[in-house]
């Protein structure tokens, strides 16, 4: 048996590590620039650049706040004359720790980003050093000292100087040498340039390049735009399979996901009496109309309220009018018809409708492997597929116990992929003709009920009112509301600020585009209407 000391029962910090051993988290450091650039303001908004780093940080709290509250996060400032107490590296300042979010953090960034604190931050800018190795390597040191499993581990830079002041070829050759090891200790390093001027080729460029391993050709710059939903929803990946063209002819893929299901606070059950948070608990019950055999009530009645174990559930499926039972073990061993990977069947000219989509698509981009020629094959075929205009047909089997299914690859030679679409089966795909047949015209056989005039109306009402859709441009109202009722908390408010619904119609302004069609839309369809329209009989009520 194992023997413990005195002093590791006695040490205060034993329970606490034991708590941080366990889990599954996505980390988060923020490294701002406070050099004095970066209280300037920006031509294009007048907003200063480092105000518009603290209000990505809060917007990037406040939804983790809602959709994900195990996340971790951090806001480290360098170029400061200010500096940490337990530390020895000068002029790196740690404004927010790397720990676990919460509603406090939240108060603590919107003092700085609503109030006037940010000018005692650049009150004591400096403009003397720029330590960004330092920071580089401080920044490795924060994620050294969490415990805990975190898959993703990333770092955001920003800053407004695209060529690091101060700084000679022999300490940008150390901070390369410093971003090279970020790829070792599975770290992902982004880099956000701030300023309508701000060339990344200069020196960052490398930096990013060098931190993931990443060749020219694949590189995409991360924009400050994007940097919300990139951090809120980024890309994973959802699976590693070889795709199998023929005999030992194989590719190394992977899979990714192109959206993710919106998340919403979870509603917790509590006590009308104590206002304690409930803990709910499920099983298994027997219902009466599914026992097979006769039995006396009294039997009936013990077996309904006992539970059921998960080896005596059973499924079934109608077959001719009868029901054939499987157990979870048989209906498993029925669904592996193939081993986990890719299976080409054949290639077609491209023919298909995206409205026709059972699930949302996945996006198919070659994995990292040792074999040179494994990405070289992979590129071979996008670019012959995109230049024929060819898709792939394929079976594709995900997991290990999972059903096969028929996908088509579309090429993507932007994106450097193919995506991933399930087909339907005839089944699955509902044809509207029989029930909109009636409401289909034409100029010949069935002429529509309505003027010439009015249609060219309305196809001029159409073209005003036409704008381009960007789900961007939209929020989503639901998920709007719980953000303000974190930020009501968070700042300790009666009530929170309610915010238009971007979703809905605005009426009035449609009405100002299309003010000079209205009259004439009125004295067509009013005619029309109320000759068509057949008048109701009233009906005399008699008390």
């Amino acid at each position: 048996m194992a023997s413990f000391n005195e002093e590791d029962l006695e040490n205060e910090d034993y329970q606490d590590d034991s708590k941080d051993l366990y889990g599954v988290r996505d980390g988060i450091l923020f490294l701002i620039d406070a050099t004095p650039p970066m209280f300037k303001n920006d031509p294009q908004n007048g907003i200063p650049y480092f105000l518009q780093c603290i209000k990505q940080y809060k917007e990037i709290l406040k939804q983790k706040l809602v959709w994900n509250r195990q996340d971790w996060m951090g806001l480290i400032l360098f170029g400061t004359e200010k500096y940490d107490s337990d530390s020895e590296t000068k002029n790196i300042f740690t404004l927010k720790k790397l720990n676990l979010i919460s509603k406090d953090d939240l108060k603590d960034i919107m003092k700085i980003d609503e109030g006037k604190t940010w000018e005692y931050y650049r009150d004591n800018a400096s403009s003397t050093s720029y330590p960004l190795h330092d920071v580089l390597w401080y920044a490795t040191r924060a994620f050294s000292t969490v415990h805990i499993t975190m898959p993703m581990r990333r770092i955001i830079l920003f800053t407004c100087q695209d060529n690091p002041p101060i700084i000679d070829d022999n300490e940008k050759h150390r901070i390369r040498v410093k971003a090279t090891s970020y790829s070792d200790i599975n770290v992902q390093l982004s880099v956000i340039g701030l300023g309508e001027n701000w060339n990344h080729d200069l020196f960052y460029k490398d930096l990013e390049m060098l931190s993931g391993k990443i060749e020219a050709d694949d590189y995409k710059r991360t924009s400050l735009k994007d940097l919300v939903e990139q951090v809120k929803l980024p890309s994973r990946n959802m699976a590693k399979l070889p795709w199998r063209l023929g005999e030992n002819v194989t590719i190394d893929v992977s899979l990714r996901n192109l959206s993710v299901k919106t998340q919403y606070l979870h509603k917790e059950n509590i006590s009308k009496q104590t206002n304690i948070p409930l803990t709910t608990c499920t099983y298994f019950k027997v219902d009466k109309d599914d026992i097979m055999t006769e039995e006396t009530d009294d039997i009936e009645n013990k077996q309904t309220s006992s539970p059921v174990l998960e080896m005596d559930i059973r499924k079934y499926q109608n077959f001719g009018l009868e029901k054939i039972y499987f157990t979870q073990a048989e209906v498993k061993s029925l669904s592996t018809t193939r081993e986990p990977g890719i299976d080409l069947i054949c290639i077609k000219h491209i023919s298909h409708n995206l409205l026709y989509h059972v699930e949302t698509p996945y996006f198919v981009v070659p994995s990292k492997s040792n074999r040179k020629d494994n990405k070289l094959l992979f590129g071979a075929l996008l670019n012959k597929c995109d230049s024929k205009k060819l898709m792939i047909i394929c079976a594709v089997t995900i997991r290990s116990y999972s059903a096969s299914s028929l996908y088509t690859m579309i090429p993507n030679v932007n994106n450097g992929g193919f995506y991933l679409y399930k087909m339907p089966f005839r089944e699955n795909v509902r044809d509207l003709s029989e029930y909109f047949s009636d409401f289909i015209y034409n100029h010949n056989e069935k002429k529509p009920p309505i003027e010439p005039n009015g249609v060219e109306l309305l196809k001029n009402i159409m073209k005003k009112l036409n704008i381009e859709y960007n789900p961007k441009l939209f929020s989503n109202p639901k998920l709007q509301i719980q953000l303000q009722i974190v930020e009501t908390l968070a700042l300790d408010l009666e009530q929170f600020k309610s915010l238009p619904d971007d979703t809905l119609p605005k009426t009035e302004e449609i009405h100002k585009l299309i003010k000079d069609l209205l009259d004439e839309y009125d004295k067509i369809f009013n005619e029309v209407t109320e000759d068509n329209i057949p008048k109701k009989k009233r009906k005399n009520v008699r008390k």
